[in-house]
């Protein structure tokens, strides 16, 4: 607004001036008109050279200015924008161009289409996935390529919150992900997962064959621990059956949750219904008492009543390892306070899925030794302990926050973590409530 003000006064300020010389040269010879004409082309042939001079200035002296029509030619500020965006535009091609030609090389397979599945671009790596060909002048529909009905199912329900894993006629497993891409097409993206369910379902035949294979012996082991207990042993002999019988527990215990953790993983959202949150947690509160030491303090803080939609048993577990890890980790003097509330305040959310529904947190809080910085990462890794010390004195196995984990990511949440070393730690999580009547039974 400044610039065109200042730009006014000039313009006013120089058509005065050449008025006022116009007039004062009239006294002498011509008339007034004729002067200003002459003044006011002398002007624009002035403004004109110093409009060159500034754009020769800004120009590199490599480059010149071509004037490409009649109407440049009067206007060298012209020129110069018009250039200069038709040197953008080259430069956006030529990006374009290798961008196009990059993406032909990716190693998943891209395409674009509309919303009847008219394929309007695809790259290599597609054509070569689906075994079909492509060109811009030839017509191809995405249906008649991924001709699988659970694909036109999903293609057509327009709500891509996971991707599709089919299973091809030739036994491979293509995982496809669609994105509006604009208004009226799609972004279709597909890779090959054969070879990462193939390992998926080695991991979990073997954990399956581990557990039912130990699972035998390890019970003959503690029958016979139990029968050696009656006899007459001495000191150490006593000392060897305890170790024995401890560590037969501790492996019982590992396969339990090693058993727990693959039924977890192999679970799916059909398996949710209604489920009494607040009714799972005070159900804990009377083995809570049995596990605490003298010293430590624990308060419940549980809204009655609260439903969410999930699976009764993976929310049992995950709410009983958080709980029970508090109280064999936070310390012998420690006060654990345990939380079940609606939450008024919706942008602590993190979950997406609550994010526009009404929604509780569940927390455990400790004033305990708390754990250092650098182990906050790893805590939901598999067999992931914070220190040998810790673990000997605990015994844990280093699966319990795993299985919070995995349940969680079942409900479509996450386990986060708060922690200070020596001040106490935090673990919480939300999950989406949903209305249920108050008399009915608890599924």
């Amino acid at each position: 607004m400044t610039k065109i003000k200042t730009s006014i006064k000039s313009l006013l300020f120089e058509l005065i001036l050449a008025a006022s010389i116009a007039y004062l040269f009239s006294l002498f010879a011509q008339d007034f008109w004729t002067w200003l004409a002459i003044i006011l082309v002398l002007l624009l042939i002035w403004h004109h050279y110093m409009e060159w001079r500034l754009l020769k200035t800004l120009q590199p002296k490599n480059e010149t200015i071509k004037p490409l029509t009649q109407f440049e030619t009067l206007s060298p500020t012209l020129t110069y924008y018009n250039n200069q965006a038709r040197r953008e535009k080259m430069k956006s091609l030529r990006l374009l161009s290798r961008l196009n030609r990059n993406v032909q090389f990716l190693s998943e397979a891209i395409m674009v289409c509309g919303e009847k599945g008219d394929i309007l671009w695809s790259n290599q790596h597609a054509q070569q996935l689906f075994d079909f060909y492509w060109h811009k002048k030839v017509e191809k529909n995405i249906f008649t390529i991924i001709f699988y009905p659970e694909f036109k199912t999903y293609f057509q329900k327009q709500h891509y919150k996971r991707p599709l894993v089919i299973l091809t006629n030739n036994q491979r497993y293509i995982e496809i992900t669609v994105n509006l891409y604009s208004a009226k097409t799609y972004l279709i993206l597909a890779r090959d997962v054969t070879q990462f369910i193939s390992l998926l379902s080695i991991r979990q035949t073997f954990l399956t064959n581990l557990n039912h294979e130990l699972r035998t012996p390890l019970t003959v082991l503690q029958g016979y621990i139990e029968l050696l207990e009656f006899e007459n042993a001495n000191e150490l002999q006593q000392k060897a059956l305890h170790a024995i019988k401890e560590q037969t527990q501790r492996m019982t215990k590992l396969l339990q949750q090693l058993s727990l953790l693959v039924k977890i993983e192999t679970a799916d959202n059909k398996q949710h219904h209604p489920v009494n949150m607040s009714a799972i947690i005070l159900s804990l509160q009377k083995n809570t008492a049995l596990l605490k030491t003298e010293q430590q303090r624990i308060e419940f803080n549980i809204e009655p009543d609260l439903y969410v939609l999930g699976e009764e048993t993976q929310l049992q577990s995950a709410v009983a390892n958080l709980i029970y890890n508090a109280i064999k980790h936070s310390g012998e003097h420690s006060h654990i306070q345990i939380s079940w509330k609606m939450n008024q305040a919706t942008n602590q959310t993190t979950n997406k899925t609550t994010a526009n529904t009404p929604h509780a947190i569940f927390s455990v809080t400790d004033n305990g030794i708390g754990i250092a910085p650098q182990h906050l990462p790893h805590l939901t890794e598999r067999f992931y302990r914070v220190g040998p010390a810790r673990s000997h004195t605990t015994g844990g196995s280093g699966l319990g926050l795993a299985i919070v984990k995995h349940a969680l990511q079942q409900h479509n949440t996450r386990l986060n973590i708060e922690s200070q070393e020596n001040k106490g730690s935090c673990f919480w999580f939300v999950l989406g409530v949903v209305e249920q009547n108050k008399t009915q039974s608890p599924a």
